[in-house]
């Protein structure tokens, strides 16, 4: 049924002239309006796109923009949502809307797992403005500095965000302790465990790259079968069955040992990774947290 009514809101919109009044557009725009708090929003967003092009000012077309782009973050659509929003990016009439510009481009790129891109804009906000950015720049370049690990430059940039805010001076110190408390409790910064130390360990010590890469019980596991399986092998030529001992307890060896060698990078790279995204969400829960008292 979306489907459906998507169809026939896209004809209307094809069919229809451009020249159209200012009163027209806003007709379009609060129909959107009521689609979207009804939750149709690919509906919706169809409807904005209407109110877009049938808008006679650039401001108008600005906030059909921004309308569509919640509707697209409403369906998970983060990168169309940006595509959208850079036919807007040269509008320079209200510095207001400029700025609202500029953030939702900026969420919007942190949403696709840009962060980079995310930054860019953000530093377009806080150098081509001159009022300061609220909490939510503050919180968005947060979560893009623990994205792109920039661990020494969250907390200058959280005192910053208190200092700017108007934070009590009070506050800003529990805040700051708070952070220095949870960094403590998680083990400080990960470091990350070479996935080519913990193969080359591995090769002349088995079980041990996977005790490095930070996983005792598979390091205690691969030393312990590869140990059952040479002894099988000795085991089965002292008594005379060469053959066997090869098949049964060599062959077993060589792939425990050579599978034990790639299962330690393996480790490794995968332990690193584990490490890092809990890190990253504890400190990205603080900031969430940090936000919401803020708004209190």
């Amino acid at each position: 049924m979306k489907w459906i009514n998507g169809f026939y809101l896209t004809c209307i919109f094809l069919c229809a002239t451009l020249s159209t009044s200012a009163t027209e557009h806003e007709r379009w725009f609060h129909a959107a309006d009521s689609l979207f708090r009804d939750g149709n929003w690919f509906e919706a967003s169809i409807l904005y796109e209407r109110s877009y092009y049938t808008s006679t000012d650039a401001r108008g077309r600005i906030l059909a923009n921004l309308a569509k782009v919640e509707a697209m973050k409403e369906m998970g659509e983060f990168s169309r949502a940006r595509r959208d929003l850079q036919r807007s990016v040269t509008f320079r009439g209200d510095d207001t809307l400029r700025k609202e510009l500029l953030y939702q481009l900026a969420l919007c790129a942190y949403l696709e797992g840009d962060a980079a891109g995310a930054r860019s804009f953000l530093l377009q906000i806080e150098h081509g403005f001159e009022k300061l950015p609220g909490h939510r720049t503050f919180l968005l370049n947060g979560l893009v500095i623990i994205d792109e690990q920039r661990w020494d430059e969250l907390k200058p940039h959280l005192d910053r965000w208190f200092q700017e805010t108007n934070v009590t001076s009070e506050l800003r110190d529990d805040y700051l302790h708070a952070l220095d408390l949870l960094v403590m409790e998680l083990g400080g910064v990960p470091s990350p465990r070479d996935p080519d130390r913990a193969r080359m360990w591995s090769t002349f010590i088995p079980g041990t790259g996977q005790f490095y890469a930070g996983s005792a019980g598979w390091g205690v596991l691969n030393a312990f079968s590869q140990l059952a399986a040479l002894s099988g092998f000795g085991l089965l030529v002292w008594n005379g069955y060469y053959i066997a001992g090869v098949f049964a307890g060599l062959g077993p060896f060589q792939s425990l040992y050579f599978g034990g060698i790639r299962q330690a990078g393996t480790l490794a790279e995968q332990n690193n990774k584990s490490r890092l995204d809990e890190f990253q969400t504890a400190l990205k829960r603080f900031l969430l947290n940090v936000a919401a008292h803020q708004k209190q």
